[in-house]
């Protein structure tokens, strides 16, 4: 058999199995992509497990020299050309399963909350269990799970916040291209970041007014706290407990508790912390209103380059989309619509849920695809998006509707 010769080989270096490094781009294995067990076409190495698994399936690799970056200690490099995993299930068929992994994951946080209050452990075991759930949820179709974390209480701020936070992270990193392993302990850095508030005075999160100095620097404590927390179990995984101690660290320098730069957090702080920023601006809290998924999106695409890691944000914004699942819109019938699915092929033009008619009452829900709509000025695709406050929907209702025909398909 001759041996495989890849497109542009003159850019390219050949690297034998045992010299292959982290950091590396692999532009071609020894073998045409469509004969490996790889699920993207052209891969920065970030990892020793990837690396590990390279070397396991190939003899040599071609490397793109201009696209490798030198990996420093503590701050993995973020894939630069990335394809995420392919959907497996359409949305509809994954909404029984995610929500039941989204209520079970739900409880197993508040009883682990609840432990802590009491003075006891988390039980990693179980909140691992609950995080595989969904790890294996996500890579099926994410934006099941995505659309139930829109879903929210004003009970349990907390318990939610975590939740969700692990679900965007886990999402994010499938978007990425991370290995099951990797999508696992974000998933856990996510769902345990803010354990910290739980020793905070009550009182002082709920507080609907402007914090005194004072009550700031108590509330900043919690990143110590939950890096304590965490420590006094010898199997917390460093990088969780890292999360923990870090999300609110800025690539400048102008975060807490530490004041460190990028180059100082790992690649899991790095998401968490534009994860975390994101899932706070579009939830209600009680000293601020949710602003609109889109609004949130400019906030971090602002702060690039100064409080998050430029290339994390814009793979972010790929990851959620133009319009993210969960997203309120207008058509320019003038209905009300709910973002229910996105679209891959084109970004503008995603499935959604019509439920409010031209005057902006409620109506019963229809499903469009809004793609198949024509052109771009047709009525029924998006004009602008609206604030859901402004406009208040029952997201309840509108997933009930949409189950009802998952269920139904799956007959």
């Amino acid at each position: 058999m001759s041996e495989f010769i890849p497109p542009n080989i003159e850019k390219l270096v050949k690297v034998d199995a045992s010299d292959i490094k982290v950091g590396m781009y692999m532009s071609f294995p020894d073998r045409p992509w469509l004969e490996t067990k790889f699920l993207f076409q052209g891969i920065l190495l970030t990892t020793k497990k990837q690396v590990s698994e390279v070397r396991g399936q190939c003899q040599h690799i071609f490397v793109d020299r201009e696209k490798s970056r030198t990996i420093q200690t503590a701050r993995e490099p973020v894939p630069t050309e990335t394809v995420a995993p392919p959907i497996l299930k359409p949305v509809e068929k994954e909404f029984a399963v995610a929500q039941k992994v989204h209520v079970d994951t739900k409880a197993e946080i508040q009883r682990n909350l609840k432990r802590l209050v009491a003075g006891e452990g988390i039980n990693v075991t179980r909140i691992r269990g609950s995080v595989k759930s969904c790890v294996k949820s996500i890579v099926t179709n994410p934006n099941a799970l995505m659309w139930l974390g829109r879903l929210r209480s004003k009970d349990n701020y907390i318990a939610e916040h975590c939740l969700n936070v692990g679900i965007l992270a886990i999402a994010f990193g499938r978007h990425l291209g991370m290995g099951l392993d990797e999508l696992e302990t974000l998933g856990m850095c996510g769902m345990l970041h803010d354990v910290g508030k739980l020793k905070v005075d009550q009182k002082i999160l709920d507080k609907p007014r402007s914090l005194s100095e004072e009550e700031f620097a108590i509330i900043k404590d919690h990143c110590r706290i939950g890096r304590d927390i965490l420590s006094q179990d010898e199997s917390m995984p460093k990088t969780i407990i890292e999360a923990a101690y870090g999300h609110h660290e800025r690539m400048d320098g102008s975060g807490y508790p530490r004041g460190l730069k990028a180059d100082s957090l790992n690649l899991y702080t790095r998401m968490i912390s534009i994860v975390d920023t994101y899932d706070a601006i579009t939830t209600n809290r009680c000293y601020d209103k949710s602003r609109p998924a889109t609004e949130a999106i400019k906030v971090l695409f602002g702060c690039r380059n100064t409080q998050f890691e430029p290339a994390l944000v814009e793979k972010f914004i790929e990851c959620l989309g133009i319009y993210p699942t969960g997203s309120l819109v207008e058509l320019h019938s003038g209905e009300g619509a709910v973002v229910i699915d996105s679209n891959k092929n084109s970004r503008l033009n995603p499935r959604v849920s019509i439920v409010l008619d031209e005057e902006k009452h409620s109506r019963s829900p229809l499903v469009i695809d809004t793609a198949l709509e024509g052109s771009d000025a047709a009525e029924r695709t998006i004009k602008r998006v609206l604030d859901e406050n402004e406009f208040p929907v029952d997201l309840e209702r509108v997933f009930s509707f949409f189950k009802e025909q998952g269920d139904s398909i799956a007959l």
